[in-house]
């Protein structure tokens, strides 16, 4: 298996078609075919099916798909960063972040690096945690601002802001900021909460256990904006940190009230990978980022955030 053939390979089932991959490749078809051919050889598998469409993958070309990408794109990454002139930093860098805090940090990001970086390509993938941390441990992101991870032998965290968690209602509940809630008054709120295996969803559902509640569940979604226009309907309340209805609260589109507990509360993290070698533009970026976030907690525009980063 070499380079040229898993060039090949995923230049065929991205056009589909090869006539068109061997265009891109500026190679005769018949030198694309025997590619294929000696890489199915090799691997004792067919990768490609011929239909009416054109070039469809297998069940074994599927499997073999995220790794051929990721072993090009380490090569690419490779080339940039050992062509990089003096002082100027390359490479590519995929950053995952928190859909609850995507809309704060996701072009404050953007700006800070192609301001600073210009050679550096960004590409930025928002999930819940869960969702990162299978990204990040299958190497199919660099970085990753998530929270509350489980443990792992293949993830570095580093802590950097802890906050609260806010009951959360539609204009018409008599929710107040400044009026915190005790664990009493909100047990039996109707709520509508993300499914497992949400990080979230399992923290809130910890809590309610060690009070010896149970959840009142109105509605289960995997979607933060639906979550959030549901409760704006009025449907059901949700709980979720401040800083993810910053823009509707701002509107007056929602009330808030803070939690009495500090069950309540989660730490957002800056994750990356503990067992590779971290090249030099993905630990400049790290840091970036790590400053980015301080900045956003100094100026307010994280509300209800602390910073506890140690340096």
């Amino acid at each position: 298996m070499d380079i040229k053939q898993l060039r090949t390979f995923i230049t065929i089932l991205e056009t589909e078609n090869l006539t068109k991959a061997a265009h891109l490749l500026n190679i005769v078809q018949p030198a694309v075919t025997r590619q294929i051919q000696l890489l199915e050889e090799e691997l004792g598998v067919r990768l490609f099916k011929r239909s009416r469409h054109g070039m469809a993958l297998t069940d074994d070309g599927r499997v073999l798909e995220p790794y051929a990408r990721r072993v090009l794109d380490e090569i690419e990454s490779a080339k940039l960063e050992l062509t990089s002139l003096k002082g100027i930093v390359r490479g590519k860098v995929h950053i995952g972040v928190l859909s609850s805090i995507s809309e704060l940090l996701s072009s404050l990001l953007m700006n800070l690096i192609k301001e600073k970086y210009p050679e550096v390509q960004v590409k930025i993938s928002v999930g819940y945690s869960g969702h990162l941390k299978a990204w990040l441990e299958a190497g199919d992101i660099d970085l990753a601002l998530m929270y509350d991870a489980m443990p792992s032998k293949l993830i570095e965290l580093t802590p950097l802001v802890k906050e609260s968690l806010f009951l959360i209602g539609s204009v018409h509940t008599q929710l107040k900021e400044h009026q915190p809630l005790k664990f009493n008054q909100i047990d039996q709120f109707p709520l509508i909460l993300p499914f497992h295996p949400h990080r979230l969803r399992s923290l809130i559902e910890q809590v309610f256990n060690q009070n010896g509640s149970e959840l009142n569940i109105y509605a289960e979604t995997n979607d933060l904006n639906v979550q959030k226009q549901l409760v704006m309907q009025n449907f059901g309340y949700t709980i979720l940190p401040l800083v993810a209805v910053k823009n509707e609260y701002l509107r007056g589109e929602v009330q808030v009230a803070p939690i009495a507990d500090p069950a309540f509360s989660r730490v957002v993290t800056l994750a990356q990978h503990s067992t590779r070698n971290i090249p030099k533009h993905l630990r400049i970026i790290a840091q970036e980022i790590i400053a980015c976030v301080g900045q956003s907690v100094q100026e307010k525009k994280w509300p209800q955030a602390e910073w506890i980063h140690q340096e």
